[in-house]
Order: structure tokens, then C-alpha cells, then sequence
């Protein structure tokens, strides 16, 4: 996920996976790693990241890849003293982020590495929907203000400064289907929900508000069986 850049300019980036791994075995004390900094304008957001081996850490995201790759964190708040020296994890590595109330999940495809974060804006009961959201060209970086933070991750505030890329997942399916943008989106997504037939002729028949933007309502009918 290519959201925001990162805004703690002094952090760098620790590339060494093996340096990243052993990190991840080391004992940590939660109550003393999680502790904030009395001050407020430092409080950072814990958040929860399940590894690929199975543990959960609960760590301080401080930086999303440029390409996507992974994700930088450190294991103490990253303005505490002494500075705590970050660690880089791949998309690979990691199950599923947790952080503010938000799911998020690496993008996994058939036969290719996993790459961003997106986040689940529905969890079903007959598909999962996904959503890796970047900024337009042209619209500014969101930067922090005193006493404040920017959002490392994208929280799902919808509105015209984003692009969207939507992902799909049935019950019991390892990997993720990409919705495409274009000619081929009716097609397809009129395919995917076939067993909704009316649902799935209003969107090959490219009725109003049936579009790519309309994705997330789109799959509401289809989870829960309503219509507009």
C-alpha cells in the first residue's frame, strides 16, 4: 500500500531480513514495550501484525514501502529514548495487520508474491472485499501537524482524492481475485456474482451506480441479500 509517506524523517529503514527475523524471536515485555510517553502529542498507535510463522506482535508501524513490499516498525514508541532501531518485514512475512479497530491483509495472488496492505471493508458471509487505496496524482501528501499524527494506513474514508484497487476472496480461498478497471469490469464482476441474477445484469448492463467506484455498495447487496 502506497498511501502516505512516511513522516519520521529521522527513522531509516532496516533492510536486513535475517536482522528482522531474529528480531522477531527475541522475548519482549508487552506492558513495557507498549508504554506511551506521558506527553500526548508522542502517543503513537500500537498496532497488532501476525507473522507468517504464527506470532502476533504488537509493534509501532512507522513506514509503509514505497513499492509496497513491506512494512517498517519498531517495538518501543518510535519518539521514545533511546531511539528504537527499526526493522523492515516483507508482505511475505506477514498474515495481517490490526491497527485502530482496522483489518488489513497483504495482497496475495495466484502465483505471485504478496505486496501492499489492503484493507477488509467487508468480512462477507459469502465474499470478502479488500481495498489497496492510493492518492490521485496531484493531490497533496497529507503532512502532521503539532500535536498530531498522519495515518501510516489507509482507514477507509472514501472520497474523490483516491484510487481504488478492489480485491476479492470466497470463503475457504487462500488468495485474493483482482476486480479490473475498464471494459472488463462488467464482465467480470457480473461472472464473479452470477448467483445474484439481477444483481449481476444491472452491472453488465452498466446501470447507474453500478460502476467500478461502486464496488463496496455493490457487494453490500450481494452479502446481505438487499437492494437498493
Amino acid at each position: 500500500m502506497r498511501i502516505f509517506t512516511p513522516f519520521l524523517s529521522t527513522v531509516f529503514l532496516f533492510t536486513a531480513i535475517g536482522g528482522a527475523s531474529a528480531q522477531h524471536t527475541e522475548v519482549r515485555n508487552l506492558a513495557t514495550d507498549t508504554l506511551q510517553p506521558a506527553d500526548a502529542k508522542y502517543h503513537f498507535p500500537v498496532s497488532r501484525l501476525g507473522t507468517a510463522g504464527g506470532q502476533t506482535l504488537y509493534v509501532f508501524i512507522t513506514n509503509v514501502s514505497e513499492r509496497g513490499n513491506g512494512v517498517e516498525f519498531t517495538y518501543r514508541n518510535p519518539h521514545s529514548m533511546p531511539r528504537p532501531r527499526p526493522v523492515f518485514i516483507t508482505c511475505e512475512q506477514m498474515q495481517w495487520v490490526r491497527l485502530s479497530g482496522k483489518y488489513y491483509e497483504p495482497v496475495r495472488l495466484p502465483g505471485k508474491e504478496a505486496h501492499d496492505l489492503a484493507l477488509r471493508l467487508q468480512t462477507g458471509p459469502r465474499v470478502e472485499l479488500f481495498d489497496v487505496a492510493t492518492l490521485k496524482k496531484g493531490v497533496p501528501i497529507p503532512l502532521p501537524v503539532p500535536g498530531g499524527t498522519v495515518s501510516i494506513l489507509w482507514t477507509g474514508g472514501f472520497g474523490d482524492k483516491y484510487n481504488h484497487a478492489w480485491y476479492l476472496r470466497r470463503p475457504g480461498e487462500k488468495t485474493m481475485t483482482q476486480i479490473p478497471e475498464g471494459k472488463k469490469f462488467a464482465p467480470f464482476l457480473a461472472a464473479y456474482l452470477a448467483d445474484t441474477p439481477d444483481l449481476a445484469a444491472a452491472i453488465l448492463a452498466k446501470a447507474d451506480q453500478h460502476g467500478y467506484d461502486d464496488v463496496p455498495s455493490l457487494l453490500t447487496i450481494y452479502n446481505t441479500g438487499t437492494q437498493r
